[in-house]
């Protein structure tokens, strides 16, 4: 392409991009969904913001709770009593990048208090959202760019030869300039727009919530990049057909309805259905059997299965005929032992779902792109998960470090209260790339496809003109 060419290019898409910003409906289209941009970042900082608030709470709810317990019993008191009460805080921080993709996060807690007691039903018992709220879903950045951005992009790229052609002026735009040059000055007109505004909600969301710029960062841009580029290839896929702009849009929109809900909509029943999910309270229920069973049970039997996952305290004893706060915790760990099949069963459940989601989701660009923005911001099923190995590891290591004060029925006094293990924080699952790829692959491929179906009409047209004129 020569200078002078260049230059007459580049005037065509400066005067497309004039006539398409200045046409009814698209500079206040643009303006509502960055209203909605700036609403959503503000919102997605807030709720890292809340749980961060919350995560200190549970500190100095902790602190204040030892120290009143200290406090309240005699000096001669065991510390098995004042363990029975005592709640230690478990909480995940949030990912910067939740503000993009809330997922999970938003109907599931990472904030968990956890006491000495049997350890499944803790996990399962907090509800942080009225679940008829939940199902209204959440409106977070990753909802605007992924579900609500393509409908701008049909808006302003449904018509692009169609409506030349109904209004008459295709043959007299011809006289300016070649029908191809015409047709990517369209294009680009439309692409520096509706790349504006991505950048735009980008920036708003970055700034707002405090993302940091890492290579998850990084891939989620790339896939917010992508994903806008299939649903260009599909528009221009739809408007190379010479069709016109009615049935371009109707196209455009139910193939927008197919893929940004039907779709998903029936993977997730077709989920549902292969892969059942046994109930939560189950597990609660059997560990709440296993513990109250105990009590008709001598204390050796259930020291004996203690020692089983324990051996290294099988030398220690407890009477027969009192109680001691070894054998009740040892009691509350039978608990666990009888929901522990029931646990491995519903996370292996959940695990298969998660897999089976993301293999399918790659058919459904939309779904793919969505899954992989959850799992680069660590608010997937694979954190939640996570969270629940952490808090498991920790409940462990507050078992061995009070283990040897309620063997040996330690007054409260002896106890060092300020050695008390921490939560350390489930780390990221993952390689960035390893979330973030196969959706990228989906989507490029995805966008091939559209241009080749773009290509196909385009040369038939072309070899029809041809025929006529030989």
């Amino acid at each position: 392409m020569t200078s002078e060419s260049a230059r007459a290019w580049t005037r065509l898409v400066r005067l497309e991009l004039a006539r398409v910003i200045r046409s009814g409906g698209v500079t206040v289209t643009a303006a509502l969904l960055l209203a909605l941009g700036v609403y959503a970042g503000w919102q997605g900082n807030r709720s890292i913001q809340a749980a961060d608030d919350a995560a200190a709470a549970a500190e100095a709810a902790y602190r204040d709770q030892l120290a009143h317990l200290v406090a309240f019993y005699p000096p001669a008191t065991e510390a098995g009593e004042l363990l029975y009460y005592l709640a230690l805080p478990a909480s995940q921080p949030l990912s910067r990048l939740s503000a993009l993709a809330g997922g999970r996060a938003e109907v599931e807690t990472a904030n968990l208090r956890i006491r000495l007691l049997a350890l499944e039903g803790q996990l399962y018992e907090p509800e942080t959202l009225n679940p008829s709220l939940a199902a209204a879903g959440h409106l977070d950045l990753g909802f605007i760019l992924i579900a609500l951005l393509p409908l701008f992009v049909i808006a302003v790229s449904y018509d692009i030869v169609s409506g030349e052609r109904e209004r008459g002026t295709w043959d007299m735009a011809r006289l300016f300039a070649r029908p191809r040059r015409l047709v990517a000055a369209k294009i680009g007109a439309r692409a520096i727009l509706v790349g504006g505004l991505v950048a735009s909600l980008a920036a708003v969301g970055a700034f707002l919530t405090g993302i940091e710029a890492d290579d998850r960062a990084g891939w989620a841009v790339a896939l917010i990049a992508l994903h806008t580029l299939f649903w260009f290839t599909l528009c221009l896929g739809v408007a190379a057909r010479r069709r016109s702009s009615t049935a371009n849009a109707m196209t455009l929109v139910g193939a927008w309805v197919a893929l940004t809900f039907l779709a998903p909509a029936v993977l997730s029943l077709a989920n549902a259905i292969l892969h059942p999910v046994p109930e939560a309270l189950e597990l609660t229920v059997r560990q709440r059997q296993g513990y109250h069973e105990a009590w008709d049970l001598p204390p050796s039997a259930t020291m004996a299965d203690f020692y089983r996952d324990y051996p290294e305290w099988s030398g220690q004893t407890v009477p027969e005929d009192e109680f001691t706060w070894a054998w009740y915790y040892a009691m509350n760990h039978r608990g666990d032992q009888a929901a522990r099949g029931a646990s491995r069963a519903y996370r292996d459940v959940l695990t298969r779902r998660d897999e089976w989601a993301r293999r399918w989701s790659l058919l459904v660009p939309p779904l793919a792109a969505r899954l992989a923005l959850d799992r680069l911001a660590a608010t997937d099923l694979s954190a939640q998960l996570a969270y629940q190995d952490a808090v498991r590891r920790y409940h462990e290591r507050l078992k061995a470090h009070f283990l040897p004060a309620l063997f040996a029925a330690v007054p409260i006094p002896q106890v060092d209260w300020e050695r008390v293990p921490a939560f350390e924080p489930a780390a990221t699952a993952g390689e960035a790339s390893q979330a973030g790829f196969p959706a990228a692959a989906s989507l490029v491929l995805a966008s091939i496809c559209a241009l080749l179906v773009a290509g196909i009409p385009a040369a038939g047209a072309s070899a029809g003109r041809g025929g006529k004129a030989a």
